[in-house]
């Protein structure tokens, strides 16, 4: 690997999966990892606004970022960037630290069929510079369907349980 690793980080329970990836590859390539969060700003307000809650929780989550690249003994960085977007956001700091790599995930919560990745994950794919590891959490295990108790007189009761699952291609 020629270039940093870049690991978008979105507050969410794969982060942590994507810290230790992002960590075990950068050090046994003797590389560096950015860890960033980037802050979506509404077009209601300046690109610069103070969005307090938001900077305190991304600052809460790097820093917690940090510790588990410390401990890996990993080199790292971390950013907290404020956009209109995310996508843009994330290539663009990609693409200014020279990453050869972006680690990203996506969380299903569904078992249905996924349309579309969402504009940040399509934006990143289609215009980054580099090669982009998408990581998608699995869907939630379905859930049984409980159908009525049969009704029929001198019958057994029995309760059957189906399960709703939708497989893709």
């Amino acid at each position: 690997m020629t270039g940093d690793i870049a690991v978008v980080l979105c507050d969410n329970k794969l982060d942590t999966n994507l810290i230790y990836l992002g960590c075990q590859m950068a050090r046994s390539a003797k590389r560096k990892v950015h860890l960033i969060r980037v802050l979506e700003v509404p077009r209601a307000l300046p690109l610069k606004a103070v969005l307090t809650q938001e900077s305190d929780r991304a600052e809460r989550l790097l820093h917690a970022a940090m510790e588990i690249a410390e401990k890996f003994g990993c080199e790292a960085v971390c950013e907290v960037v404020q956009a209109r977007d995310a996508g843009p956001a994330i290539v663009d700091e990609a693409s200014d630290h020279q990453c050869a790599l972006i680690l990203i995930g996506l969380i299903r919560t569904n078992n249905k069929p996924v349309q579309g990745l969402g504009k940040t994950v399509q934006h990143v794919l289609t215009y980054a510079l580099c090669r982009v590891w998408l990581i998608q959490d699995p869907a939630p295990r379905p859930q049984p369907i409980a159908e009525q108790k049969s009704s029929f007189k001198g019958s057994k009761e029995t309760t059957v349980c189906t399960y709703n699952h939708h497989f893709s291609p």
